[in-house]
């Protein structure tokens, strides 16, 4: 046992220079954010040197040195005295000639920024991968040399590319012949060098890429399957069929004997494994390689390290069969050692977590076989928690020769405290305009700041409080939510408590103001599947609703709404941020009702299915097209005192209007924007109010998209990182499902006449399928694809309603059916072309 008394912590005493910095001893310490008095770390000392190397980069001084030269401890005043070595070295420019190449592609390509040295080696690679630079933009026969000029003086050097481009040229034609095993598809498909098409337009070609494609053509898939003697020739012909500038490549494929496998020998296999041996590459038949004996060779001592021999070793021999050249007998011989066993299990660095979280995530136990994918598998675990930095696990005396050994867990609690701050904008057309009789919005940029406070470890265990608040000109909410994993000692069971304030302008009708608590427990099904239940109540309030009058007190009126809901989740897909494949399905519904403690009777189901193809022949998977679709429903249906108030009919001609309670605005479907609808701005599709021409919502919504996403073409500047999409949504919102279902086959507004004339606005309808089609722009970043979108509206909706101002100012005509403040009639139509910016894909 080791007693450890640390006792207080150094600080940091004097800090010296040695050399000629170019800055003073105070703007060093600034600079490296290191200061007398500072605790003493590892990590202060390191990020200190690494801040001072960054400065010099930025000054592009790529020769700068700077070490720590050395420290001494003075103990009567516990403190550490550090002298750094530094060398700024000359300034050096890196430049081109011949021909313009922007300061991001030598970035790129020349490696003296990336090392921080600049030595022959880096410049000579830079000049290599310039010229393929080159050559992958159609420049075939061009020639990069290099060249170092001292300055004026000795604290600037100039480094320059010499860039010959020559002619462009394009690649028309790739041809295979000779191969017979593998077709010409499984060969292009990897291949890097392409011929020119409507992606890229000179094709993709270098003598670099050439000979990269023939190495891993030989390698693999001959190689791999038994062709030991292959041999790939290239030739390249310049001028193809008499065509200045046009290059065609021809590779003439010597496949050779093929080498299969004759018998396979596994010796010293003797210990009775709970699990079989998985299956082997190497197999009687298939061909020889040792690129599959190498991977066997993973594989089983994979096997034996995970049921307890760490000591295990493998040996492979290979000779030819007896009276078969082209057959080779393949022997394995393992040597599992001795069985090592678990003894006791030992977790140390906890402080604030209850030990009984960490034992639970523990797959490694006392007297199981020592094995290695436990242990990895424990760390998995207890980092999923997300309540430690850091864990490692350990055998405690590997070496040793005991039979039953201790694993050590050692585990460092992450802070418990996390602060999130956050800006951002969001662009699209249709945007509310509070304050104004707009029915359509207008075109804008909407600011957002975001703040979250998230606790860790409450109370000990993996449960998490999370604050958060969101402020801008559409929404402003408050969020407070409690999350406990492993509800009843469950890994399939999670709680979650959630309450929050909302004040948003969920469209140019109204702004919402929504008061709400939930709990909520989500049961995980499988691995692609999740269930939630829920009970929700929540206070919805519609203020500054510019409707007709008539609907007001109705529509405006705060309203009580509980009800006790479920959503099931299905997620097939490859990724969730780039989906090329699988499927999305989600169920969500729930009833509102009295017996629940819901002044408003209503019941809602909201059905979502999404699909991914990807096609393209010869294509990697990143590269393929990629055909996604989402088709969406919802459906509201009414009952006991609650009832679904039409458009066109007011409470003074409705005997229902005697019914207290309408469904709230807030909690109908609203369609229209980014991620809905881009035929239609924000929340804008729908029936309207006849008066005001403001968007109601409904009970019903149907809305089916389909998307062509193109795979990303090498650009300049922007590489392989911008990507477009053609797209068609088709759908709209509907009074209710009557309406949806007996007009999703109608293409076009009934009776549009009717809308644009005063007499007969009130047989306005809006129950029809709108269409827009459209194309995407999306930008490859980390967290997600920034997107633009450009859709056009087919078939946009006619609406009346009543301004402050009339259509015609030379000859204003008031309307006496029109209130005093809006006293004109002004019919519209909602535009066609509608932009959006967002992150991420649409569906």
């Amino acid at each position: 046992m080791f007693r450890i008394s640390p006792g207080p912590q150094a600080h940091v005493g004097t800090i010296a220079v040695n050399g000629n910095p170019g800055y003073s001893i105070a703007q060093i310490e600034d600079i490296a954010k290191i200061h007398p008095d500072d605790l003493v770390t590892a990590q202060r000392i390191t990020r200190a040197l690494d801040r001072l190397r960054k400065r010099y980069e930025k000054q592009n001084r790529l020769l700068a040195q700077v070490a720590l030269f050395g420290k001494s401890y003075r103990p009567e005043a516990n403190a550490v005295d550090y002298i750094f070595d530094v060398n700024p070295g000359p300034q050096v420019e890196i430049v081109t000639e011949g021909f313009k190449i922007s300061h991001s592609v030598l970035k790129r390509n020349v490696p003296v920024y990336e090392e921080n040295a600049l030595d022959d080696d880096l410049l000579n690679e830079g000049r290599r991968n310039l010229l393929n630079f080159m050559q992958t933009r159609g420049y075939f026969d061009a020639k990069v040399t290099l060249q170092k000029r001292s300055g004026p003086d000795e604290n600037a050097l100039r480094v320059i590319y010499i860039v010959d481009s020559g002619p462009r040229h394009k690649l028309v034609k790739v041809e295979i012949i000779g191969n017979k095993m593998f077709s010409d598809d499984q060969l292009r498909s990897r291949m890097q060098v392409q011929p020119a098409g409507r992606v890229l337009a000179h094709g993709r070609y270098s003598q670099g890429l050439l000979n990269a494609d023939i190495r891993l053509l030989e390698e693999n898939p001959y190689r791999y399957n038994g062709f030991d003697q292959v041999k790939i020739t290239p030739t390249v012909i310049d001028d193809y069929e008499g065509q200045a500038n046009q290059l065609a490549i021809k590779l003439q494929v010597d496949e050779g004997p093929q080498t299969l496998v004759g018998r396979l020998n596994i010796l010293g296999s003797n210990a009775a494994l709970e699990d079989p041996m998985p299956p082997l590459n190497t197999s009687p038949g298939q061909g020889f390689s040792q690129t599959r004996i190498a991977e066997d060779r993973e594989i089983i001592l994979n096997h034996y390290f995970n049921h307890g021999f760490p000591d295990a070793s493998f040996e492979a021999s290979a000779q030819p069969a007896p009276g078969d050249p082209n057959h080779m007998d393949v022997t394995f011989t393992i040597r599992e050692g001795k069985r090592v066993f678990v003894d006791q299990v030992f977790v140390s660095g906890l402080n604030h977590t209850r030990p009984f979280v960490v034992q639970r995530e523990i797959v490694v136990k006392a007297g199981d076989p020592l094995s290695q994918i436990d242990m990895l598998n424990t760390q998995k675990h207890l980092y999923d928690l997300g309540i430690f930095s850091q864990v490692d696990t350990a055998v405690q005396n590997p070496e040793g020769n005991e039979r039953q050994k201790n694993v050590l867990v050692d585990v460092q609690e992450a802070k418990r405290y996390t602060f999130n701050y956050g800006l951002g904008l969001e662009f699209q057309t249709g945007q509310p305009a509070v304050g104004r009789t707009q029915p359509l919005g207008q075109t804008g940029v909407s600011p957002r700041v975001s703040f979250g406070v998230t606790r860790l470890n409450f109370r000990g265990r993996n449960h998490t409080i999370t604050f958060k608040a969101n402020a801008g000109r559409l929404q402003q909410r408050g969020l407070l939510s409690y999350d406990a994993p492993r509800w009843f000692n469950s890994p399939s069971w999670r709680l979650t408590f959630t309450t929050f304030y909302d004040n948003t302008v969920d469209v140019a009708t109204f702004t919402s103001e929504r008061l709400e608590g939930s709990v909520q427990a989500e049961q995980k099904i499988s691995k692609s599947s999740v269930m939630d239940y829920r009970m929700t109540f929540r206070r919805v309030l519609a203020v500054n609703a510019a409707i007709n009058q008539n609907l007001i007190p109705l529509l405006s009126q705060p309203t009580r709404v509980g009800m006790p809901g479920f959503s099931y989740i299905r997620n097939k897909r490859d990724s969730d941020l780039e989906t090329t494949k699988g499927n999305y399905t989600t169920i969500d519904g729930g009833v509102a009702d009295s017996h629940f403690g819901s002044e408003a009777d209503f019941s809602r189901l909201f059905l979502q299915n999404s699909t991914y193809y990807a096609f393209g022949k010869n294509r990697p998977q990143e590269r393929k097209f990629v055909f996604a679709r989402s088709t969406r429903i919802g459906v509201e249906n009414v009952f006991g005192n609650t009832y679904i108030h039409p458009p066109l009919r007011t409470c003074t001609s409705t005997t229902g209007c005697r019914s207290p309670q309408l469904i709230p605005l807030p909690e109908r479907f609203f369609s229209g924007g980014g991620n809905s609808h881009r035929g239609f701005g924000l929340n804008q599709a729908g029936p309207r109010d006849l008066t005001s021409g403001f968007p109601l919502g409904g009970s019903a919504i149907f809305l089916n998209n389909l998307e062509l996403r193109m795979p990303p073409p090498t650009l300049p500047f922007f590489q392989e990182n911008l990507s477009f999409a053609i797209f068609h949504d088709a759908g709209n919102v509907f009074t209710d499902s009557h309406d949806m279902f007996h007009n999703l086959l109608r293409w076009k507004q009934k009776n549009v006449p009717a809308c644009l004339q005063q007499s007969t606005a009130s047989q306005c309808d809006f129950s029809y399928i709108s269409h827009a089609i459209g194309l995407g722009v999306r930008y490859k970043t980390p967290v997600g694809p920034v997107r633009f979108d450009f859709g056009y509206n087919l078939n946009p909706p006619a609406f009346p309603s009543c301004q402050s101002k009339p259509a015609d100012r030379a000859n204003p005509v008031r309307s006496a059916s029109c209130p005093a403040a809006s006293p004109f009639f002004v019919p519209q139509h909602a535009g066609h072309f509608n932009v959006f910016f967002s992150i991420g894909q649409t569906f």
